[in-house]
């Protein structure tokens, strides 16, 4: 019994130090464009994070439980002594990496950090890896920033077209439209049906009758206002889309230590437990957030290149377009989504905002080498620090 509480302890301290690191470190993803472009001070962009994080968490987030290793490894094959010791270790060593990254106020990939940690594990232990699992996650760190930088571009040269002149206001609400409407099917598409698993029929729907009211209470916002304050307020509800698809997708991350332990002790873990992992979950994320999110928000938002609310638009948009149209819906219809992470895709929008408006002239060189030797860097420091530390934990025990 003493053993069995250190080990829940241990798994839960993990699963909340993890949501820490989210909110410090990927807060940077829907916050930096409506930081960097002025429409938001950074404490009000973490305000809002962390409301509509919480409400995905808390709504969706139950309803996605990981285990810890990903599928990147034969985790049948382990002892439960052993794959419990490991994925402890793979938690630990990618926290402390992406803590190391957050201090230093680089934006890194949470799931590759983590993935670093589990293949370090199966390195140690000679464990036999599913290649074709790890060449997804090896793959989308060109992938993410290219696709997003294109994407970005693209959507920006179309944004300064349209708003390069004025326009009537009937234009502008069918802008607007035309812009959340994929969004808001996508998002809605992939809570109901991915998620919750409830049908094609009924899951269509309800789709249908959640985008168009939130259309409609979009439009109703954005009635009568044009130019910069238009731009603005598209903003701030492509900053909140991402959020809440944020705390519906990504905090599950942090239950993957904890369910771990728990499925080969007494089972998969209840469905109170999981809301209550999620609930100690937007905690820590909150935590994370109001405490060194500033950080990279700080990075991301004024030193990759100067943003405005065009730019920024243009920019975040094309995150969560990336993130949600590639990864929802080739996995809801062909049950494999391309491997785009979201913290680089982030990185990858802004910089192509830059390019396309003021050239390689308008990004800063210097920063932009330093993301990308981080992002580097990331899945080989963490396998080796889950290494050491899953060495080190066989000598004490």
């Amino acid at each position: 019994m003493p053993e069995l509480l250190l080990l829940y302890g241990a798994s839960l301290a993990l699963a909340f130090y993890m949501a820490w690191g989210l909110g410090a470190n990927d807060a940077a993803n829907p916050c930096n464009c409506v930081v960097g472009a002025g429409v938001y001070s950074v404490r009000k962009a973490l305000y809002t994070f962390v409301l509509f994080s919480t409400l995905g968490g808390i709504l969706f987030g139950s309803f996605v439980m990981k285990t810890f290793d990903r599928g990147l490894i034969h985790r049948e094959q382990f002892e439960t002594g052993t794959l419990v010791l490991g994925s402890l270790c793979a938690a630990l060593a990618g926290c402390l990496w992406v803590t190391f990254s957050t201090w230093m106020g680089m934006p890194v990939s949470t799931t590759h950090s983590v993935l670093g940690g589990v293949l370090g594990f199966a390195l140690v232990t000679g464990a036999p890896i599913r290649w074709s699992v790890a060449k997804k996650a090896f793959l989308s760190i060109p992938l993410s920033p290219l696709l997003a930088m294109g994407l970005a571009a693209a959507l920006f040269f179309l944004l300064r077209g349209y708003f390069g002149r004025p326009r009537r206001k009937l234009s502008n609400l069918l802008l607007s439209s035309l812009l959340y409407l994929p969004l808001f099917l996508t998002l809605f598409l992939s809570l109901f049906l991915g998620i919750l698993k409830w049908g094609w029929e009924r899951s269509l729907y309800l789709t249908l009758l959640c985008s168009s009211l939130c259309l409609f209470l979009l439009l109703l916002w954005v009635r009568g206002v044009e130019g910069v304050e238009l731009s603005s307020k598209l903003l701030i509800i492509v900053h909140f889309l991402s959020a809440f698809a944020f705390g519906a997708n990504d905090m599950a991350n942090a239950t993957g230590v904890f369910i771990t332990p728990t499925e080969r002790v007494v089972g998969l873990p209840t469905t109170s437990t999981m809301f209550f992992l999620s609930l100690m979950g937007a905690v820590g994320i909150a935590l994370g957030a109001f405490s060194w999110g500033y950080k990279v928000i700080d990075t991301a938002g004024y030193k990759v290149c100067r943003l405005n609310p065009l730019t920024g638009l243009a920019a975040e948009y094309s995150q969560a377009f990336t993130v949600l149209v590639f990864t929802t819906i080739p996995a809801l219809l062909w049950k494999f989504g391309i491997p785009i992470s979201t913290s680089i895709s982030n990185i990858g929008t802004v910089i192509g905002v830059g390019l396309a408006m003021g050239g390689i002239g308008a990004i800063n060189r210097r920063t932009t080498i330093k993301i990308l030797l981080f992002w580097i860097l990331t899945i080989p420091c963490a396998a080796l620090l889950s290494a050491g530390l899953f060495k080190l934990a066989k000598v004490v025990a």
